[in-house]
Parts: structure tokens; sequence; C-alpha cells
């Protein structure tokens, strides 16, 4: 029993590394080429996939692998839009981008609510987290919002072509951010134990009553 759960540990570790390291790269590139508001989202998202590693001296303390995905894909298809044969070709290429991007702020505000578990006194119920997640989402999507006008203006860049994408941005962002919300709430409460010891999810405990397997 106890080989199985080191060789899950391991596996864990690796695939989550995978993930981080395609999102190391990816930020090395947009900071490369002077992409200030991407850089800020790879080096913010780095800094919360590093900070439990850091804390603990432990590398097999990474998030899991499934977060570390939904962190580094918006960033792997904002670099794709420069290909036209993606871009160009495929009319939803856009909305995959917005929807990814929305689910990727909810994996941060959520990785926020388990980091202040973590690492201060903050304590959440399931359904203040669940809110927290939706809100963190709606409203950091409308900071990059701006955060782009501002680089249109001030740098001469295209980011929004009309309000409708503005608009569809908010919508995705808050649907994204719905949707997150009841799924991390769920996916922490139905987590086996075992699970949440190995990634080092037991931190972030509920109100009494939760599962313990």
């Amino acid at each position: 029993m106890q080989r199985i759960r080191t060789h899950r540990r391991v596996v864990e570790a690796e695939a989550s590394w995978v993930s981080c390291t395609v999102l190391f790269f990816c930020t090395v590139y947009v900071v490369l080429d002077r992409d200030v508001l991407w850089s800020a989202f790879g080096v913010a998202a780095l800094s919360l996939y590093i900070l439990p590693i850091v804390s603990k001296w432990d590398p097999f303390q990474a998030l899991p692998w499934e977060m570390t995905l939904l962190l580094s894909s918006p960033i792997v298809l904002h670099i794709s839009e420069g290909s036209r044969a993606l871009s160009g070709s495929i009319d939803w290429w856009d909305n995959i981008t917005s929807i990814s991007f929305a689910l990727s702020f909810a994996t941060i505000g959520f990785l926020l609510t388990l980091e202040l578990h973590m690492y201060t006194d903050v304590r959440m119920n399931r359904s203040f987290s669940i809110f927290f997640v939706i809100m963190f989402t709606v409203a950091i999507s409308g900071f990059w919002q701006t955060g782009e006008y501002l680089s249109d203006v001030l740098v001469g860049t295209d980011h929004l072509s009309s309000n409708s994408q503005v608009m569809t941005e908010f919508l995705w962002a808050t649907v994204g951010g719905l949707v997150m919300g009841f799924v991390y709430g769920a996916y922490i409460k139905a987590m086996p134990w075992s699970r949440r010891e190995v990634l080092g999810l037991i931190h972030f405990w509920e109100v009494p009553g939760w599962k313990k397997g």
C-alpha cells in the first residue's frame, strides 16, 4: 500500500512538473516579447505554483497536474494566436481562448483560497470559497480588459477590436467563474483523503462533516 501511494505521489508530481515546464517556457517567451499583461499572468501563475514547494522544500508538493494544465492553457493559446493557420482558419478560436482564460483565472482564485488557508489565519467554508472564486474571476477579467484598453491607447496594440469583443470576454469570464467555482467546490469535497494528503491539500479543511474516504 505504501509503495502504491509513493508511486502515485511521484506520478502526480511528474505530470504537474511537465505542465509547469510548459508554463515556464511560455512565460519566458512573452517576457522576451515584452508582452506586459501576459508576462504578469505567467509570473503570478508560476508564483502560486512554486510557493507550496519552496515553503516545504519538497519537490513532490506540487499542485495537482489538472490545475497546472488549466493554468498553462491560456498562455499557450495566446502564443498560438500568432499562427494564421489556427486563428485564421478556425472561427471559434478566440472563444476557446476566452474560455480557457476564464478557467485559468478561476483556478488562480481557487489557489489563492487554498494558500490563504495554508499560510494565513484566514478560514473560508466551501460556500464562501465558491463565491470568492466566482467574484475573483469576474473582477480580474475587468482589470485585464482595462489593461488591454490602456495598451491599445498608449502603446498602439490591437487587443480590443470592438465593444462586442469586450462584452464577449466578460460573458465568458462570468460563465467560466460560475462553472469553475462550483466545480472546485465539488472537486475538493469529493477528493479522497489519500489524494489530498499526497498533494498537500489537507490544509484546505472544511466545516465538520468533511468526508475522509
